[in-house]
C-alpha cells in the first residue's frame, strides 16, 4: 500500500533535518582532518585573540619531530626549495605564496609544512603575544634542524668546547708563580708569572652554491638532497679542515687551526705497544702543566679501526672499545672525523677551548644576482675590482643562487690545550 504524499510542512522538517546533518559531517570531518594533521607531532600556538579585521586568524602548527623525513635537513630544505620557486614565479609575474608549492608538492606526505609556510607569507608582529611570534618559533625549528646535520659530520661541532660571548676579552694567567724558602735576613727571590688574554670576534664560513632552476623544480627527495649538501658539504668541510689543522690565523678572515704553533711528537711504532707509547708520550705534557684531566683524543676514522683490530696472542681485541665511529681509547673518549689529517693523533681538552656561541646559519638565495663563478673571486666590496670573466647571470642563465653563511670562531684557552703527535700509521693505514 503506498503511503500518502507527505505534506509542505513535513518536507520542510525533514529537509531541515538533513541539512544539519550533513552540517554536523561535514564539521566532523573536518576536525578529523584538523586532529590527524596536528596529532602528536604538533601544538597550537595561541594567536591574537582579536575576532575582529585582519587580527582575526587561526594558530599556526610548529612541527616538533621530525621522523618522517627521509634524511635529515628535509623539512628545512622543503622550505627553501618553496621559498626558492615562489620566488621565481613572482619574476614571471605569478603570485604563488610559497604555502601554496609546499602544498601541491608535498601536502598529503608534509602537511605540516604548508601549513607554516601558509602562516609565513602573512603580515603580523613578533612581539610576544601578537599572532606572527610563532613564526620566529618555526624559524628556529627549520634552523636548529639544519645545525643539527651541519653537527652530525664534523668534529668541531661534536667536542664540547666551552661557549664563550663574542667581542669580550677574557684575562687569564698562562703560568704558575714560584715560592722559595728564604733563610733570616736573606733577600727574597723575585717571582715571575705570565698572562695572557683571549678576545673572539665573529668570523665567517660561507657557501654559494648557484643551481638550475629545473633542479629546484623537481620535488623528488634525491634533488632536495641534493641542494641540502650543496648548502652544508662546503660549510662543514672548511670548519674541520681549519681547526684541525696547523695554519696560522688570517687577520679578520680565519682562525688559526689549533695545531698551529706546537711541535709535533713522532710515533714510536705502528702496533698497539705504539698506540700506548704514543698516548703516554701525549699525556706527559698535561701532566706537567697538571691538566690532565677530561681528554679527548681525535683521530682520523681509519686509525681507529686499525688500532681496534689490535689483538692479543689469544685473539681478544686488545682496545675493544673503539670502532671507526669513536668511543673511547684507554679510558679516554674518542672522536672520529674524515677531515683529521690521516696521521696525526691528536689528544685535547675540550673545556680548554673557547668557541663564540653559535647563532645559527643563514640562508638567502637569489635569481638576479650575478654570480663570479670563481673559487678565487676577485671582487670586494672594501676594493672594487674589476670582473671581467666567469660572470654569470642568475635571471639569464635560468638559475638560483643560494648562500649560508655562519658566524664562527674559536681560540685555545691555554697554550697547553692540545698536543699531538705526527706520521701515525698504524697497521699502514695512513690516509
Amino acid at each position: 500500500m503506498a503511503s500518502s504524499p507527505k505534506t509542505p510542512a513535513e518536507e520542510t522538517v525533514e529537509f531541515d533535518a538533513l541539512e544539519t546533518e550533513v552540517k554536523q559531517l561535514d564539521l566532523d570531518i573536518r576536525k578529523a582532518r584538523f586532529d590527524y594533521l596536528n596529532s602528536a607531532t604538533a601544538i597550537d600556538v595561541k594567536g591574537n585573540s582579536s575576532a575582529s579585521g585582519a587580527n582575526s586568524r587561526s594558530a599556526a602548527v610548529i612541527v616538533k619531530r621530525t621522523e618522517d623525513e627521509k634524511f635529515k635537513g628535509q623539512h628545512f630544505t622543503r622550505m627553501v626549495i618553496a621559498k626558492a620557486v615562489a620566488h621565481m614565479e613572482l619574476m614571471k609575474g605569478n603570485h604563488v605564496q610559497a604555502f601554496a608549492i609546499a602544498e601541491q608538492r608535498w601536502g598529503k606526505s608534509n602537511p605540516n609544512l604548508a601549513m607554516i609556510l601558509k602562516a609565513d607569507v602573512a603580515g603580523g608582529g613578533s612581539l610576544s603575544g601578537q599572532w606572527g611570534a610563532e613564526l620566529v618559533q618555526a624559524n628556529t625549528q627549520y634552523t636548529g634542524d639544519f645545525i643539527e646535520f651541519l653537527t652530525s659530520r664534523t668534529v668541531y661541532d661534536r667536542l664540547p668546547l666551552r661557549a664563550i660571548p663574542a667581542n669580550v676579552m677574557i684575562k687569564g694567567q698562562d703560568g704558575a708563580a714560584t715560592g722559595y724558602w728564604v733563610g733570616q735576613m736573606k733577600p727574597i727571590p723575585a717571582s715571575a708569572q705570565s698572562f695572557s688574554d683571549v678576545s673572539l670576534v665573529p668570523l665567517k664560513v660561507a657557501a654559494l652554491a648557484p643551481v638550475s632552476n629545473e633542479l629546484l623544480r623537481d620535488s623528488t627527495p634525491a634533488a632536495e638532497q641534493l641542494i641540502r649538501d650543496a648548502l652544508v658539504d662546503a660549510s662543514s668541510q672548511r670548519v674541520d679542515n681549519t681547526f684541525l689543522s696547523i695554519s696560522a690565523a688570517v687577520s679578520n678572515v680565519s682562525p688559526a687551526g689549533i695545531l698551529n704553533g706546537l711541535t709535533a711528537g713522532t710515533s714510536v711504532s705502528a702496533d698497539a705497544a705504539g698506540v700506548i707509547a704514543d698516548i703516554k708520550a701525549l699525556y706527559r705534557n698535561f701532566i706537567t702543566a697538571k691538566n690532565a684531566s677530561d681528554l679527548t683524543i681525535v683521530m682520523h676514522p681509519s686509525q681507529a679501526k686499525a688500532v681496534s683490530l689490535f689483538m692479543t696472542t689469544l685473539g681478544i681485541p686488545q682496545f675493544p672499545n673503539i670502532t671507526a665511529q669513536g668511543g673511547t681509547l684507554l679510558g679516554d673518549t674518542v672522536v672520529t672525523g674524515d677531515n683529521v689529517e690521516g696521521g696525526h693523533l691528536i689528544l685535547l681538552k675540550p673545556s680548554d677551548i673557547y668557541r663564540i656561541g653559535d647563532t645559527g646559519v643563514s640562508v638567502e638565495m637569489s635569481r638576479e644576482a650575478t654570480i663570479e663563478m670563481s673559487d678565487a673571486p676577485v671582487g670586494e666590496g672594501a676594493g672594487p675590482t674589476a670582473m671581467t670573466q666567469k660572470m654569470v647571470s642568475m635571471f639569464q642563465a635560468e638559475m638560483t643562487a643560494i648562500k649560508v653563511v655562519r658566524s664562527i670562531n674559536y681560540a685555545k684557552r691555554r697554550s697547553d690545550a692540545v698536543a699531538f703527535v705526527r706520521n701515525v700509521d698504524y697497521d699502514g693505514v695512513e690516509s
